[in-house]
C-alpha cells in the first residue's frame, strides 16, 4: 500500500528525531576515570612531598668502629636562591660574623702561593682582588715550612699530600659538579676536583654539636657553615673555643640558614675573613694588625648573571 503523504511527512520526521539524538550522544564528551590505575600523570605536577620516602642511613659504623651518625632526611633547596649578605649575631655568648650566600648563585675558588705564605696576596683582601672575588677567607693549616698540612687542589692542581692521619685534616671541603664538606674517610671523587682543602676538625654534623672537641684554648677562628643544599656562609669569631664555636652554631643562631655541617679551618693569627661592600651588609674585615699571612683562601665569585653585575674594581689593602 502506498503512505499517503502526510504519513510521510510524520515518518521523516520521526527520523530526523533520531538522528539527531543519535548524533548529540556521540559528540558527548567522556568523563574519565579519576580513579583508574592506568591513569597517566601529568609531567608538570611531580609526586606529593608525602609519597617521596627519606632516605636511609648510607652508614652506621665506619671502619675504625667508631659511630658514625645517619645522614639527614632530603630537604629540597628553596625555589628562590638566597640574597647574600653580611649577619652580626651573638649565640651562647659568643659573637659571630658571617657572610651568608646561595651556591646557585656564587661560585668558590681556592687560591693557593706556591711561593709560600709571605708571597703574592698577603691578605684575603688582597686574594679576592688579585681574583674577580666579593669574598674571601683563610683556609687550609700550613706548617713551618709553609707547606700545607694536608692536600689542597687548585683548578684541578693537586698541591701537598692527603694527610689521614692528623685532627686539622680530618674534614674536606671539595667542588666537582657542585660544592660539599665530608669527612676525611668519606671522600670519594666520583668526577674531576676543581677545588678542595683539607681542614677540621668538624664542629656541627647533621644539625649536632660534634662532642669531643678542645673546650680549653680560646682563639680567633674562622670556619664554613653549609645547610646540606645550596646555602653557606663563610664565619669567623674573635675569640672561642672550638667546642664553644660548635655550641654556638648548633644552636643554629641564623634565621636563614640551618647549619647541617660546620667545618673548622686554620685559626689564630691566620682567621682572616673579608667581604666586598658590594654585598649587602659588607664592608668586613676581621684581620688584625697581629694577623700574619697564609698559605691559601677560598674565593667566592659571583656566577654571570646572578643577583648583581661583575664586582668593580677597588682599592687594596697591602
Amino acid at each position: 500500500m502506498i503512505p499517503s503523504l502526510q504519513d510521510q511527512e510524520s515518518s521523516s520526521a520521526l527520523t530526523f528525531a533520531l538522528l539527531t539524538a543519535l548524533g548529540l550522544g556521540a559528540c558527548s564528551p567522556t568523563t574519565p576515570d579519576l580513579q583508574s590505575p592506568k591513569r597517566r600523570q601529568n609531567p608538570e605536577y611531580p609526586v606529593p612531598a608525602s609519597e617521596i620516602p627519606n632516605p636511609a642511613p648510607l652508614y652506621t659504623q665506619d671502619p675504625t668502629g667508631e659511630r658514625a651518625l645517619a645522614f639527614s632526611p632530603y630537604r629540597p633547596s628553596s625555589e628562590v636562591p638566597l640574597h647574600a649578605r653580611v649577619q652580626h649575631v651573638t649565640s651562647v655568648g659568643i659573637e659571630l660574623s658571617f657572610v651568608i650566600f646561595d651556591s646557585r648563585n656564587y661560585q668558590f675558588a681556592v687560591a693557593d702561593k706556591e711561593g709560600g705564605p709571605d708571597t703574592e696576596w698577603t691578605t684575603s683582601q688582597a686574594a679576592a682582588a688579585a681574583h674577580n672575588a666579593v669574598a674571601a677567607i683563610n683556609a687550609s693549616f700550613f706548617d713551618k715550612e709553609g707547606q700545607p698540612l694536608g692536600l689542597v687542589i687548585e683548578e684541578g692542581r693537586s698541591i701537598g699530600r692527603w694527610n689521614s692521619q692528623s685532627a686539622l685534616t680530618s674534614g674536606v671541603f671539595t667542588v666537582e659538579k657542585g660544592p660539599r664538606l665530608l669527612r676525611r674517610r668519606h671522600w670519594r671523587s666520583f668526577s674531576p676536583t676543581r677545588h678542595l682543602v683539607q681542614a677540621g676538625p668538624f664542629l656541627v654534623e647533621n644539625d649536632n654539636l660534634v662532642h669531643g672537641l678542645d673546650d680549653q684554648k680560646s682563639s680567633p677562628r674562622s670556619f664554613l657553615v653549609w645547610d646540606g643544599r645550596s646555602s653557606w656562609a663563610f664565619g669567623y669569631t674573635g675569640q672561642a673555643t672550638l667546642a664553644g664555636l660548635g655550641r654556638a652554631l648548633a644552636a643554629q643562631p641564623l634565621t636563614k640558614l640551618s647549619i647541617t655541617t660546620a667545618l673548622n679551618l686554620d685559626g689564630g693569627r691566620s682567621s682572616d675573613l673579608w667581604v666586598s661592600p658590594l654585598i649587602t651588609g659588607g664592608p668586613l674585615n676581621t684581620r688584625k694588625h697581629w694577623n700574619k699571612p697564609v698559605r691559601n683562601y677560598i674565593l667566592l665569585q659571583r656566577l654571570p648573571g646572578s643577583e648583581a653585575g661583575p664586582p668593580q674594581s677597588l682599592p687594596v689593602e697591602r
